[in-house]
């Protein structure tokens, strides 16, 4: 294992499932902004607090890469690559390990934890292939999450022109499950597409459309002064569309508050309610007795409150 070798001033392998929507931790522009950032600043790596589980991943790496590749029977297998691969100045990427195959058949094996990216659960590694090694603290799976290095593969692939590739998750520390694949030219086409897509918005600093309100209200900023404009028919459509929703959703709201009521009311002293397929329970909390505080805030009697929400379970 080796230190850092590609540049937050490009995009990497590893950062791909972010900008292409398969990241649960960060979004596109969180991506363009890091480097926009970088390339002003003259920064080529920032300092980032990634967490224990991160360095225990990073001190095991390279027994995880050496453990799939004896378990698959891969040949010559290399571990230290000290300079990023580079895919036409949009996308680079670093590797973990190495190896190389001659005419391997590898068979997807449920009971040794070896799973073949394909529907024909078979496969013929043949010359060099990459390894990307992962740990995790998840339960095992027989299909890695996309973020968990199957788009980072093919990115890898796309850099090395590598045929086959393999990713080796320890989960949980105990289960080593180890993927095979094949590179894939359509996902490989997207990657193409994505990075030069991303570029090109660094380049002009064009953001990417927010994937929440709350990033879109980040992006949106100060204006001091309105600024008006036209809707379009699109526009004009989706603005129709979610005033009609808002107004039907006070109209199911209200309804729902009535039909608790009404539930309320005929449960009485009840508790518990059971209908059919559902259980409905009015919860009870105890307010505990509190002295006075001062003449302000006097004393609490212990009592008990009835919540002002029904809980409803399917059974």
């Amino acid at each position: 294992m080796v230190g850092k070798v590609t540049t937050i001033q490009k995009m990497s392998a590893s950062r791909l499932p972010n900008i292409m929507g398969f990241s649960p931790w960060s979004t596109p522009n969180d991506e363009l902004d890091t480097t926009i950032r970088a390339r002003k600043e003259g920064v080529h790596h920032y300092e980032i607090q990634v967490g224990e589980a991160a360095d225990w991943g990073n001190e095991f790496e390279d027994q995880i890469i050496r453990t799939a590749a004896r378990r698959l029977g891969l040949k010559k297998l290399k571990l230290d690559y000290p300079e990023a691969y580079v895919y036409k100045d949009i996308l680079q990427a670093s590797l973990d390990g190495g190896a190389m195959a001659d005419n391997l058949v590898i068979n997807t094996d449920p009971a040794n934890n070896i799973y073949v990216m394909n529907q024909e659960g078979t496969i013929t590694l043949d010359g060099k292939g990459v390894l990307e090694a992962k740990l995790t603290r998840v339960a095992p799976s027989d299909v890695p999450a996309p973020y968990r290095g199957p788009i980072q593969l093919q990115g890898q692939m796309l850099c090395t022109g590598a045929q086959w590739g393999v990713i080796a998750i320890l989960y949980q520390g105990v289960n080593l499950y180890i993927y095979v694949y094949k590179a894939d030219v359509e996902m490989q086409q997207k990657i193409i597409l994505a990075c030069s897509d991303f570029e090109r918005r660094v380049r002009d600093e064009d953001w990417y459309p927010a994937m929440s309100a709350a990033e879109a209200a980040d992006m949106k900023g100060d204006v001091p002064e309105d600024v008006e404009m036209d809707a379009d028919k699109e526009l004009q459509e989706k603005i129709e569309r979610l005033a009609h929703l808002r107004t039907e959703l006070r109209s199911y709201e209200a309804l729902a508050s009535n039909l608790q009521l009404d539930i309320m009311n005929a449960m009485g002293e009840a508790n518990i309610c059971n209908a059919g397929s559902y259980k409905i329970t009015w919860p009870l909390r105890r307010i505990k007795a509190k002295p006075a505080q001062t003449k302000e805030i006097p004393a609490v009697e212990e009592r008990w409150e009835r919540a002002k929400t029904l809980k409803m379970e399917e059974l």
